[in-house]
């Protein structure tokens, strides 16, 4: 049969023409517009999440938002369906694992799409279903098997418990308490730890169980100490606080660690520790020492005390044993005076020190003018990180002028006291106590011999509101005490004074409490003090605060917490490498005639 031809065109290439037209117009009729809308056109969305109410899974819900796609997206608008579609799908798995990690094993999660033009409705209905419960909780030790003491240790820091929720937070703290136990333990190169878990849908529980591969028990070994130039590693091995053949413990490590950075005479410290034959573990010591002498300058200023300054010199390392030696000569309006010292770091054993002190000063304040000598010897022992006792030998002769008249005096004191400290930094604390607390029995011998003692107390503590440190409230409080003799009979040095950058500010220095006919201060056997700041930290480097700080000096020998003088003003500081620079100014609240509207103080560091 022959083929009618259509001009040029066979039947059969003319129908797949019109099939081929009928296409295209369909394109351009219907699926068209769609295309150009979708192209076009963005969509928005809503996402509702039903099944969490309760304050059980408040964690839950906090832990979806801060991590949900659909929830960072919300808000904006998309241009895919199909993007808006995966999206739905991670959160759904992620909120899968978020259940599962707080102890809901079984929890079933539906999801709809509902679309009303632009715009969809997503919804998650989540069934939490039953808390899952810890069930057996064991160990499994790999050869070779620690002792049974050391696997009941291990057993104790797992601090889990048949019945408790099968939260996966607490299966892996309970696997980190094991890692950093074993090196305390003996077993410095444990190998890893491994938890094999069941999850029992049966009685909605999980079963666990924590493969240790410890290594060998081991012992401290041999120390050695790696790029010594002028430090003696006869004075290091003091550091050691441990024998040969005792049990590794890494806090004997950590402890190393810590008294070399303590000491100052290093830049870098850089511990290793290597395995031997013989069960025992050697412990190499990298070190880069710091320089060995070093000149510091500062200075202040305040309307109170006008300019004042420090200039010294140390060596740190004065015979290779770490000994200290520190010259500074201080000019002031009110103070000059050159002084020495001399100091021998763990004197005799660890953390124990002895130092001497001599110095040549002359203040000449509106309360007394003092030349004098002085000398004193200061034992301190510290007892842990925090507290530390000492205990002293004072001897001065001074010539002093004051109300009183112009005396001699010879004075030898027994100062014994002690300190805590476990604040967060020297300059610029943020959190922490500082206290402390001496007592001097003091015998003078002069124009008049005396016998009194001198008692004084001085706190501060410091609390930060968020972990971001930027405001941190800052107090303080200072109580004294002199017994055995008048005031009169007291040297003018001895006295309680109160006013001035470091004290009570917005007063004169020492014109807080008892003045004479010429309005100048007399001093007291006693004071009270008592200051608050709020130190606000608005960027990396400016911070502002805000303080008020109040104060008394009596005369009788016990504070009597009355007629206190009050000071309040605002600072601004400049927060630096080494510290803040502070610059404070303050007025008298209830200012008194003769008194100064404002003090200025600048000095480097907060107040207290």
């Amino acid at each position: 049969m022959r083929q009618v031809q259509i001009t040029g065109v066979s039947v059969v290439q003319f129908r797949l023409i019109c099939v081929a037209f009928c296409f295209l117009i369909f394109i351009g009729t219907v699926a068209a517009p769609q295309l150009a809308f979708a192209s076009t056109n963005s969509f928005t969305f809503d996402l509702t999440v039903s099944g969490l109410d309760g304050s059980s899974l408040g964690e839950v819900r906090q832990t979806f938002q801060a991590a949900s796609l659909l929830e960072a997206n919300r808000g904006k608008s998309i241009t895919s369906i199909a993007n808006l579609r995966r999206q739905l799908k991670s959160d759904r798995n992620l909120m899968t694992r978020i259940l599962r990690a707080q102890g809901y094993y079984g929890a079933r999660i539906d999801d709809s799409i509902a679309r009303q033009g632009a715009h969809f409705e997503l919804e998650m209905k989540v069934t939490p279903g039953a808390l899952y419960r810890l069930g057996t909780i064991g160990t499994e030790f790999q050869d070779p098997r620690p002792k049974s003491d050391i696997i009941d240790r291990i057993q104790e820091l797992i601090a889990l418990q048949p019945g408790d929720p099968a939260r996966a937070a607490s299966v892996i703290s309970a696997e980190a308490r094991i890692a950093d136990a074993l090196p305390e333990l003996g077993f410095p190169f444990a190998r890893n730890i491994q938890r094999n878990i069941i999850v029992d849908h049966s009685n909605q529980s999980m079963n666990i169980t924590y493969i240790i591969d410890s290594g060998i028990e081991r012992q401290m070994g041999y120390v050695q100490f790696e790029g010594l130039k002028s430090v003696k590693g006869s004075y290091l091995h003091q550091f050691i606080s441990w024998k040969k053949a005792d049990t590794f413990k890494q806090g004997y490590v950590d402890a190393l660690r810590a008294r070399l950075i303590r000491s100052g005479l290093f830049t870098s410290v850089n511990i290793s520790l290597e395995p031997v034959e013989d069960n025992s573990t050697d412990i190499k010591v990298s070190l880069v020492e710091a320089e060995q002498r070093t000149i510091g300058i500062s200075g202040g200023y305040s309307t109170a005390e006008g300019f004042g300054g420090d200039i010294s010199w140390e060596d740190r390392n004065l015979t290779g044993r770490g000994d200290r030696l520190r010259l500074t000569l201080r000019g002031a309006e009110i103070e000059q005076s050159l002084a020495a010292q001399y100091e021998l770091p763990n004197f005799r054993r660890l953390d124990q020190s002895l130092s001497f002190e001599s110095a040549i000063r002359r203040q000449d304040t509106n309360a007394f003018l003092s030349n004098s000598v002085e000398a004193r010897a200061n034992f301190q022992r510290v007892i842990s990180n925090k507290l530390a006792v000492h205990a002293g030998l004072t001897a001065e002769f001074s010539d002093i002028t004051d109300a009183e008249g112009d005396r001699d005096f010879f004075l030898t004191g027994l100062p014994v006291g002690l300190r805590w400290d476990n604040s967060d930094d020297l300059l610029d604390p943020r959190k922490g106590v500082r206290a402390s607390f001496i007592t001097t029995p003091t015998a003078g011998f002069g124009d008049d011999s005396i016998f009194f003692v001198k008692n004084e107390l001085r706190a501060s503590s410091y609390y930060s509101f968020n972990s971001y440190e930027q405001i941190t409230a800052a107090f303080r409080a200072r109580l004294g005490s002199i017994t055995g003799t008048a005031n009169e009979t007291l040297p003018a040095t001895e006295r309680f004074f109160a006013g001035g950058g470091g004290s009570v500010r917005g007063f004169a220095f020492q014109k807080v409490g008892p003045l004479d006919r010429e309005g100048d201060p007399l001093g007291g056997r006693s004071v009270a003090e008592v200051g608050a700041e709020i130190r606000w930290k608005i960027s990396q480097t400016i911070g502002i605060v805000p303080f008020i700080d109040g104060g008394a000096v009596y005369e009788e020998k016990t504070p009597r917490f009355t007629n206190f003088r009050w000071g309040a003003g605002l600072g601004l500081r400049y927060h630096t490498a080494i510290g803040p620079i502070r610059l404070d100014v303050a007025t008298p609240i209830d200012r008194r005639q003769g008194e100064d509207r404002f003090q200025f103080y600048i000095s480097l560091g907060q107040a207290f």
